[in-house]
């Protein structure tokens, strides 16, 4: 089922698609701290913008905390060597609108499509290939084209000058099987490297994600906590936990992802970063740091108190803990005695190192 040797990418929509869920109120100070943050982890491409993408904030229709040129700069500002990209859909955005964006200093952009009615990007599309910045058609609800039809006309979007496909499951009804379909259309039929971009209405988005490296995707889109509209997207920390497990290559660090997403969401309630606040309700989403950790360590949560004792004692992370008791049988039938003794070694190669 899988390749070790694989690349893969994971695209951040932190910024992007999980503003839907703050009420499109992440600001430019948001935009630049999340984005260095997401980069000290190894993330190397980033979403940013206002969830409709270009065009929405001037619209007057939607709510907006900033312009799309303050997202733009804001993270062009923050990141060191992380791509930066923007979302854009003609509800919203037109020709000029990505012209800007350009000349703002994106690295890529992805252009929504409805899938079934394809053709209607094309002017869109053809006008972002001619700026020289990384295309994505972006082919918004997949899954109302069918494979014959997709099949037929997926060399086209070669033609308009697209750099990539995104298989877009916009509702997240998706299974693996019709994620592997689709992915395999676009991968026989051009040359081009598709993305999958999954919301989790069905709670398949981690799984369709690896259904689609399967596949031949090579990149994959995700958010920290899984935020993002609807029911969110793939949870990114756990995500890179999964495919770090199946051996694939991946850029970024898997717990780095994870404490990012366990600290980032209540500095903003707190009031930690120099932005607004939100409600902690309102940035409830995805599996919790403990949860993903139990994930990676193969640690019953039975255990998880003996754990969280022991740490506490020995001054030692939870998480680090939790990982070296799992090398063991999972920790299965471990006495607090030898969960301790694990905590005390790890005291001692922490001063060793320094």
């Amino acid at each position: 089922m899988t390749n070790n040797s694989k690349k893969v990418s994971l695209v951040d929509c932190t910024l992007r698609d999980g503003s839907y869920q703050v009420g499109f109120g992440f600001t430019a100070a948001h935009t630049a701290a999340l984005v260095s943050r997401l980069e000290q982890t190894g993330i190397e491409w980033i979403e940013v913008g206002h969830g409709l993408g270009l065009g929405a904030p001037a619209s007057g229709r939607v709510k907006s905390a900033a312009s799309d040129k303050d997202y733009i700069v804001a993270a062009r500002e923050a990141r060191k060597s992380a791509k930066i990209g923007v979302f854009a859909m003609q509800a919203f955005a037109n020709n000029d609108d990505i012209s800007r964006a350009v000349d703002h200093g994106i690295d890529f952009i992805r252009v929504g499509v409805d899938a079934g009615r394809f053709d209607a990007g094309e002017d869109f599309i053809r006008h972002a290939a001619r700026l020289n910045v990384h295309v994505t058609t972006f082919l918004m609800k997949t899954y109302t084209v069918d494979l014959a039809r997709l099949r037929d006309n997926a060399s086209r979007f070669v033609d308009w000058g697209s750099d990539a496909v995104s298989i877009v499951d916009s509702a997240g009804g998706m299974t693996p099987p019709m994620v592997r379909d689709y992915v395999s259309v676009v991968r026989d039929k051009t040359n081009l490297p598709v993305n999958f971009h999954g919301h989790n209405n069905l709670q398949l988005a981690v799984g369709n994600a690896i259904a689609a490296i399967d596949a031949g995707a090579t990149s994959l889109d995700a958010s920290l906590r899984g935020l993002g509209r609807s029911a969110g997207n793939a949870q990114i920390e756990a995500l890179a936990i999964a495919l770090d497990r199946c051996g694939f290559d991946i850029a970024c660090d898997p717990m780095a992802l994870a404490r990012l997403a366990r600290d980032f969401y209540p500095a903003l309630v707190e009031g930690n970063t120099t932005a607004p606040l939100f409600r902690s309700e309102d940035l409830s989403a995805g599996i919790d740091f403990p949860d993903l950790v139990q994930g990676k360590s193969f640690v019953h949560s039975a255990l998880q108190p003996v754990i969280d004792e022991v740490s506490k004692d020995v001054n030692v992370d939870p998480a680090d803990l939790a990982i070296e008791v799992g090398k063991i049988s999972g920790g299965l039938d471990l006495s607090r005695h030898a969960v301790k003794s694990i905590a005390e070694k790890l005291v001692g190669q922490s001063q060793s190192r320094n």
